[in-house]
Parts: structure tokens; C-alpha cells; sequence
């Protein structure tokens, strides 16, 4: 069973999202990446002052929702799933 980053979101609307991806080998290249790619995603689908809340989690189970998200290694960034 994988285990996941999980981060929560809020924005104008107002709305949140919680986004999640597998966290395959450990690499903190990629786990620093989960955020900054989390926002742009939220961003390019329209959402305005898009914000971090709560922490961000590793080593986490599978959220019962939100927005999945997969490591793409061509682009070497998350992207939607």
C-alpha cells in the first residue's frame, strides 16, 4: 500500500482542496516540488489567492478525497491524475 504527501488548500470562493500524491522512494526533490506544482495546478483551473493550510504531510495513507495528483518524470513535476 503507498504511502502519500498530503497538503490542504483554500481560495477565493470561497473553496479548499486537499491534494495528495504517492510518495514512491524517498526524494526531497519531489516532495518540495508536491506544493509549488499543488498551487500552480489550483491556479491554472482558475482559482484565485490560492494558500497553504495546515502542514504538509508525508508518510501519510490515502486521503478518502480530494485531488489526486502523479509524479510525471518526463516533466519532472506533479501533475493532475
Amino acid at each position: 500500500m503507498p504511502l502519500y504527501y498530503v497538503q490542504n488548500f483554500t481560495y477565493d470562493g470561497p473553496g479548499s482542496s486537499k491534494m495528495y500524491g504517492a510518495m514512491g522512494a524517498h526524494n526531497h526533490d519531489q516532495s518540495n516540488q508536491f506544493t509549488k506544482d499543488c498551487i500552480a495546478y489550483l491556479q491554472a483551473i482558475g482559482c484565485v489567492n490560492v494558500k497553504e493550510t495546515g502542514s504538509f504531510a508525508s508518510n501519510q495513507a490515502e486521503p478518502l478525497q480530494g485531488k489526486e495528483m502523479r509524479w510525471d518524470v518526463l516533466q519532472s513535476k506533479w501533475v493532475k491524475a
